[in-house]
């Protein structure tokens, strides 16, 4: 009987602890109960809009291309794209059409400037800008595109050698040789 008195009191208790606990935090109980049930649905409409959106931009840049009469005014609307692969092929579209060296530049900028493109996507236009405009261009810009100071970048040895090329090509021997006494260290 004493068994029986006290399940049914601790039972009353509980029940009570938890009817407080409840009114005290109910909003905080929906909130949680939003989240794990709302959340991963609007994950899921995100993703599902965003691939829709890609879709469609690469279904244009594709419509463009197959079409007889190319307007460089729509590919250079793809250079802002947000997505990264319809921005590097426009870009790579103009490079082919475009002979004006100094569009060509504005191109390589506009994409590298582009929020969208990926840290070692930017560090690779930046080497093929430097190559195209090898030629022409100043230490500074040179040094400016290929960062030897970054010591984390993926291509660091590429950068190297390029710039090792470019001093050579300039006829400065001497940075020429440090450039490759630091290129054989790594």
């Amino acid at each position: 009987m004493s068994n029986e008195i006290d399940s049914q009191i601790t039972e009353s208790v509980f029940k009570d602890e938890f009817l407080k606990f409840y009114h005290k935090k109910k909003y905080y109980i929906f909130a949680l109960f939003f989240l794990l049930i709302f959340l991963p649905i609007f994950y899921q409409i995100f993703l599902s809009i965003n691939k829709k959106n890609h879709s469609a931009q690469l279904e244009k840049y594709s419509e463009l291309i197959l079409s007889s009469k190319v307007q460089e005014s729509d590919i250079k609307n793809l250079l802002k794209s947000n997505n990264e692969t319809v921005a590097l092929l426009s870009l790579n579209k103009l490079i082919e059409t475009n002979k004006k060296t100094n569009d060509i530049i504005l191109f390589f900028d506009e994409v590298i400037n582009n929020g969208i493109i990926s840290v070692r996507t930017k560090e690779l236009l930046k080497i093929k800008k430097s190559i195209f405009i090898f030629d022409n261009a100043t230490e500074e810009e040179m040094l400016f595109l290929l960062n030897l100071k970054n010591k984390k970048s993926f291509f660091k040895k590429i950068n190297l050698e390029i710039m090792y090329d470019f001093y050579l090509s300039k006829n400065q021997k001497i940075k020429a040789e440090e450039l490759k006494r630091i290129i054989n260290e790594n």
